[in-house]
C-alpha cells in the first residue's frame, strides 16, 4: 500500500490539474472579495471557498482517474500492481489529502483577504449565529471536509460509470448549484414523504451551511449529527460502488 500511495502522490504532484485547482480557488476567493460587500457571512464561509472546493474536487478527482485511461497508463499500473483495491484506495486518499490541503489554504487565505480588504472591520471573536466568527469559519470548513468525502466518492463512482470526464464535471456543477434547492423543493412538495425524502443524497449539500446556521435544519429536516453521519455513509457507499465498477472495468 505504501508503494501505491507513493506512486499516486508523485503522479498527482506532477499533474498540472492539481495546481490549476489551487489557483482557481484563490482567484475565485479574490473575485468574491472584490465584487461583493464583505460581511461576517462572507468571512464565515471563507469568501465562497466552502462552495468552490467541492466543485474543484469533483473536477480534479475525476481527471486524476480518467487520465489513466486516456493515457493508457492504467494497463501498466495494473500490471505492476496486482491489487486493484490498493490502486483505487491510494487514489482516494491522495484526492482527499488534496481536498484537505485546499481547505487549510482557504482558511489561511480567508485571514489574509480579511486583513487586506477589511482590516479591523470585523473581530474574529464577534458573535455569528451562536458562535464566534472564527469558530463559524472552522465549523463551516469542517462541514466542507465531511462533504469532501461525499463528493470524492461520487466523482470516482461517476468517472467509472459515465467514463466521460466532462460529463462528470457537469454533473458536479449541477449538483452544487441546484441540488440543495431541488431537495428542499421536493420535500416542500411532498410533506407526507419528508421522513423518507430527507435522506436523499442531494440533501447532504446542506452540511456546508447547517453547522453554523440552525435555521437550515428547517430545510434539510436533519440534525447536524444525522447530516454528518449520512454524508459520510453516502461518500463511502459511492466509493464502494466506484471500486466495484473499477474492478470490473475492462482496460
Amino acid at each position: 500500500m505504501g508503494v501505491s500511495l507513493k506512486e499516486e502522490f508523485y503522479k498527482f504532484y506532477h499533474q498540472k490539474v492539481a495546481m490549476y485547482g489551487v489557483i482557481t480557488m484563490l482567484v475565485l476567493m479574490v473575485y468574491s472579495a472584490l465584487t461583493t460587500n464583505i460581511t461576517k457571512n462572507t468571512l464565515a464561509f471563507g469568501f465562497g471557498s466552502v462552495e468552490w472546493i467541492p466543485i474543484i474536487l469533483i473536477a480534479v478527482g475525476s481527471a486524476f482517474f480518467a487520465m489513466e485511461y486516456s493515457n493508457n497508463t492504467i494497463i501498466m499500473l495494473i500490471y505492476k500492481n496486482s491489487s486493484k483495491f490498493k490502486i483505487y484506495l491510494a487514489k482516494l486518499i491522495v484526492v482527499f489529502a488534496y481536498g484537505f490541503i485546499l481547505t487549510i489554504g482557504a482558511i489561511l487565505f480567508t485571514f489574509i483577504l480579511n486583513w487586506l480588504f477589511v482590516p479591523g472591520r470585523f473581530s474574529w471573536g464577534a458573535a455569528f449565529h451562536a458562535h464566534t466568527l472564527r469558530d463559524a469559519l472552522m465549523l463551516n470548513m469542517f462541514g466542507e471536509v465531511i462533504y469532501s468525502v461525499f463528493i470524492i466518492g461520487l466523482s470516482f463512482m461517476l468517472t467509472m460509470l459515465v467514463k466521460i470526464n466532462a460529463v462528470v464535471i457537469c454533473i458536479g456543477l449541477a449538483l452544487a448549484f441546484f441540488g440543495a434547492s431541488l431537495s428542499a423543493a421536493l420535500m416542500s412538495s411532498l410533506p407526507s414523504l419528508v421522513k423518507i425524502i430527507k435522506w436523499n443524497p442531494l440533501n447532504m449539500i446542506f452540511i456546508s451551511q447547517q453547522l453554523t446556521r440552525s435555521s437550515i435544519i428547517l430545510k434539510s429536516n436533519l440534525t447536524n449529527m444525522q447530516l454528518i453521519v449520512t454524508t459520510l455513509i453516502y461518500g463511502i457507499l459511492f466509493a464502494i460502488i466506484g471500486y466495484y465498477l473499477f474492478k470490473n472495468r475492462r482496460v
